[in-house]
């Protein structure tokens, strides 16, 4: 398969230039960069980004068709290098690229044993190589690294429990696992999960920066929740979800017992920027304290970064509205005040899967784009250094 960039500058971002005081340069103008698929309908869902192992530009992983893996290199200025479709029998990427020492892997599933693969991507060969299969471990949804520890969640459909799985650095082994009862038997919301034809399940782990407390989203005693673990995957806490129709759509702990966080209560996402919780209790998710935004697309990814700002570090939030927009939302880390909020697209359907932002400032956003109302891409915006310094009010 060839892909090539269907669209290179698109002024149709809402971003508001005509506001725009000072002349923006050329090259400061924000784009979309939309890559084709030449050889077929293929339907892409962007998962997420990540640099690479030379730091000449990112990676970019995506399912298509289903559970089928994708990956692409583009160049620092978004400029596709290559791409790379891998075998059949390795689907359902989970929804994070991992790196450690310097080393890029993605973890993924066997196509009939649905047991787990952790994959090295070798940009020079353009391919992966199999680090490890672990034939125990079924239905992978999230892996993380920590700066200390990386771990892998999943769902074990035999015994109705989500794990979570310590692994050494080379990823090629297990140091600790512990299990969490369900109480009942959610396969069939997995597979909708990880086939792409029902509700993508905002599954995720992260750590305190302090170090004390493993954070997951999970599913666990009749609900979605959101769990607590110490260092030794000993359970510590849990809010519960109001069954599976809430929850936690988004985290991104910031210390101290301070979260920034989005939820969800069925059709409706909620935002709290500096939430206090409390890792040691038991608790529900419609509990904690949020203010609702209704214009928000409950049924679409939320994601939770760091962002520096003018020297000032910021929470950001980013979404995807009903009217097929982005949402970029700031708000202050120290007091969770809102600071600024950007809209973002109006000429295609947009939808948030992934951003980071670069060493000069500027930030990339991977997002699904609707070309001529039925064709699913990979696409790429930037907003420049000077774009985001604007935001801020």
């Amino acid at each position: 398969m060839k892909l090539i960039i269907y669209s290179m500058i698109f002024l149709g971002l809402g971003i508001g230039f005509s506001s725009c005081k000072k002349k923006v340069k050329e090259e400061e103008v924000p784009f979309i960069k939309i890559y084709d698929d030449q050889n077929g309908n293929k339907h892409f869902h962007p998962l997420s980004m990540t640099t690479s192992a030379a730091n000449d530009g990112y990676l970019v992983m995506s399912a298509y068709d289903g559970w089928r893996i994708h990956l692409m290199k583009v160049d620092a200025k978004g400029e596709f290098v290559w791409n790379y479709e891998l075998p059949e029998n390795y689907v359902n990427a989970v929804p994070s690229l991992i790196k450690s020492n310097g080393v890029n892997y993605l973890v993924c599933m066997d196509a009939v044993g649905l047991f787990t693969y952790v994959l090295k991507i070798d940009e020079n060969t353009q391919s992966t190589t199999e680090v490890a299969a672990f034939t125990d471990i079924l239905y992978p949804t999230y892996a993380y690294n920590s700066g200390q520890n990386i771990y892998i969640q999943n769902y074990n459909r035999l015994s109705m429990q989500t794990g979570i799985h310590q692994l050494t650095l080379d990823l090629s082994s297990i140091v600790q696992s512990a299990d969490l009862d369900i109480f009942t038997d959610v396969e069939d919301r997995i597979v909708d999960h990880i086939t792409f034809n029902g509700k993508r399940m905002p599954f995720f782990v992260s750590s305190t920066p302090e170090n004390n407390y493993i954070v997951m989203n999970g599913f666990y005693n009749y609900s979605f929740s959101l769990i607590f673990l110490d260092q030794n995957l000993n359970f510590a806490g849990v809010y519960n979800g109001a069954g599976f129709n809430g929850g936690l759509a988004a985290i991104s702990p910031s210390g101290g017992n301070q979260f920034s966080l989005a939820r969800f209560s069925y059709d409706n996402i909620y935002y709290n920027a500096n939430a206090a919780l409390n890792p040691a209790t038991i608790d529900i998710t419609e509990s904690i304290s949020a203010q609702g935004h209704s214009e928000l697309d409950a049924q679409k990814p939320v994601l939770i970064k760091e962002l520096s700002i003018g020297g000032t570090s910021y929470k950001a939030f980013l979404s995807s509205t009903r009217s097929n927009q982005l949402l970029l939302s700031l708000y202050d880390k120290s007091s969770g005040a809102l600071a600024g909020k950007k809209y973002l697209g109006k000429n295609i359907p947009v939808t948030a899967c992934d951003f980071i932002q670069t060493e000069a400032g500027e930030l990339n956003i991977l997002i699904q784009a609707k070309i001529m109302g039925s064709f699913d891409r990979i696409a790429l915006m930037k907003l420049s250094k000077d774009q985001l310094e604007e935001i801020p009010e």
